[in-house]
């Protein structure tokens, strides 16, 4: 079942491709830092352009279907390659995009994700599992996450705009209570995305 989210987003919204988004890509699973991409997270409009650009390591970025069925349209810059390289793809179909690197050991830290917004400043995304809990409702201090028989690989808060105002670390599998002390009163939505690649969003308010 799909649900609309509404994010209204600040960027220019024109059919042609407006914006380049910079993704670096760097990292190894030999030592030194842990495999990345550098934003992990993106909200841009339909019609941009993100380009990754390899830094170090070995990398690649696979948001194919076969990785992840859930996206609306595959993408894939091919093999993980070393060396100086770079590769761009431009999102024409609005909606929630999922992608990791498939050189070996690599997924595990270096995942992204993207939220193309269409024309009204509008993403569809699956409807919020119902085995994930979110409370209290409003909150104020402190959001408990519970996920029930789902493991979570991931979730954000997301404000209106669409922007990630803050990363939570999740307890995959059980209770997460997280610190939103510092977040402005007002509306939120809470991302998720499971070891599948599924996404679902929860929304809250703030007091």
């Amino acid at each position: 079942m799909k649900k609309t989210l509404t994010l209204f987003a600040f960027l220019p919204l024109t059919a042609a491709a407006q914006m380049l988004w910079p993704v670096d890509m760097g990292g190894s699973t030999q030592g030194g830092a842990s495999p990345y991409y550098s934003p992990q997270n993106l909200t841009i409009s339909i019609g941009d352009m993100v380009r990754w650009t390899n830094i170090s390591g070995s990398h690649s970025a696979n948001g194919s279907l076969s990785e992840f069925p859930s996206n609306p349209e595959g993408f894939s810059s091919g093999s993980p390659q070393s060396g100086s390289w770079s590769w761009q793809f431009t999102f024409t179909v609005p909606g929630i995009y999922n992608y990791h690197c498939t050189q070996d050991g690599h997924a595990a830290t270096q995942f992204g994700q993207i939220i193309v917004l269409n024309n009204v400043g509008m993403a569809e995304v699956d409807d919020a599992d119902q085995r994930i809990s979110v409370y209290p409702v409003p909150a104020t201090e402190r959001l408990t996450i519970e996920a029930n028989g789902i493991d979570l690989r991931a979730a954000r808060i997301i404000d209106l705009d669409g922007a990630t105002v803050q990363n939570l670390t999740v307890n995959a599998t059980g209770r997460t209570d997280a610190d939103i002390s510092s977040l402005a009163a007002g509306k939120y939505f809470v991302l998720f995305t499971d070891v599948e690649g599924n996404v679902s969003t929860k929304p809250f308010a703030k007091q």
